[in-house]
């Protein structure tokens, strides 16, 4: 979005900014707020509003409110989707001759391209809609943040980054410039400032704990099951992904049984083609028998961290997966 140029453009009448980028439309919002405060020396005429909390006539009569001194009033309304039809239609009504002296500007989801504000929105002013990078092109995407903050980071890099972060764009501008800070500006980012400083979503950890029991790596299923643990990950939430994995593992390995072929087997689970690319290569470590008998450790499992021992649930967990790997070996 582009707010101000050197010339300060005149500022629209209304905006809608939305989009799944969320560091874009928050940046486009800030944006926004500067030139205003900007132009008129204050952020007294600066309004903020929430939809699904207050009504368009509260809105409206916001914007119907002069400015201090000399620039504009801005109307800031978030979560603009949770308006009502009675106001939005308000809202199209104020827009067929909008003031001069007030921006308005909706934000946030639920403003479908055929519907009349959205419509009304065009008409009177812009549309800035701002839309996530493809999962294949996110490591792409970290390169140029990071290229924004004089980072040099090499794709394997990157990837890696996109992966530990879970895909979340502010967790990944987040560590870039906490990469930044620690780095003192200007570096190249290696793969060991990556594993020591950047976080892991917990999601990733779970993911880790499942490739290392799928390895039969009783040393790497403990060292990340005691990293999941410090971070509050409930256990609960770790046994579901374990028990699902070892099922999946039991699935693959009777398909095999049966004269299948192993990678079909484990596409058939609905997996995207990288996990059931790993799920197939983990299957052939294992026999049905040791399987079967793992399903049946995690099935007790759940009874014992809903307290059915008097022990607590992270406790459980470790000894159920001592149990599995004794299992499985």
């Amino acid at each position: 979005m582009t707010v101000r140029s050197k010339k300060a453009e005149k500022l629209k009448p209304v905006y809608l900014i939305t989009g799944s980028d969320g560091p874009k439309v928050e940046k486009a919002i800030r944006r926004l707020r500067e030139r205003v405060a900007s132009d008129s020396g204050t952020d007294l005429n600066i309004d903020v509003f929430d939809a699904s909390v207050s009504p368009a006539l509260e809105v409206l009569q916001a914007a119907g409110t002069l400015p201090f001194g000399e620039g504009v009033r801005l109307v800031l309304v978030k979560n603009a989707g949770s308006f009502s039809k009675p106001d939005k239609d308000a809202i199209c009504t104020y827009l067929s001759d909008p003031p001069a002296h007030a921006v308005l500007a909706l934000t946030g989801g639920g403003i479908r391209k055929n519907e009349a504000l959205y419509k009304a929105v065009q008409a009177s002013g812009q549309v800035l809609s701002f839309e996530s990078p493809s999962p294949a092109n996110l490591p792409r995407w970290a390169q140029e943040q990071a290229a924004g903050l004089s980072l040099k980071l090499g794709l394997r890099e990157a990837r890696r980054l996109v992966f530990l972060t879970g895909a979340d764009q502010r967790a990944i501008i987040a560590e870039l410039e906490k990469l930044s800070a620690y780095l003192g500006g200007a570096a190249a980012v290696g793969m060991e400032e990556i594993e020591d400083l950047c976080w892991v979503s917990s999601e990733v950890r779970i993911w880790d704990l499942t490739d290392a029991l799928g390895a039969k790596d009783r040393a790497a299923v403990f060292r990340h099951l005691e990293a999941m643990l410090a971070t509050q990950t409930a256990p609960a939430a770790a046994f579901f992904s374990i028990a699902r994995h070892l099922r999946m593992l039991a699935e693959v390995v009777a398909a095999c049984d049966r004269g299948e072929n192993a990678a079909g087997a484990a596409q058939a689970l609905g997996l995207k083609p990288y996990p059931a690319k790993k799920l197939a290569e983990q299957s052939k470590g294992f026999t049905a028998a040791e399987l079967r008998r793992a399903v049946c450790i995690i099935a007790e499992l759940d009874a014992d961290i809903k307290g059915r021992v008097d022990i607590s649930p992270d406790l459980a967990l470790e000894m159920a997966l001592s149990r599995v790997l004794d299992a499985v070996s």
